[in-house]
């Protein structure tokens, strides 16, 4: 298995077993950033999305 397929196991895992009021808001926040990455280029909304999730990790 492949490092980036075990982390996205880990992570749905850790989604699935959040209280579900919070798993809801996760979800719904999810819904979200996927339509708003479907209105850019795939390549540009990938670049954007990974340069998010490391500046979030990095506060």
């Amino acid at each position: 298995m492949k490092e980036e397929e075990a982390s996205l196991m880990l992570i749905r895992h850790a989604i699935d077993n959040l209280p579900q009021p919070q798993k809801e808001r996760v979800m719904l926040c999810i819904s979200r950033i996927k339509e708003t990455l479907g209105e850019y280029e795939e390549e540009d909304a990938g670049l954007a999305l990974m340069l998010v999730a490391a500046e979030i990790a990095a506060e």
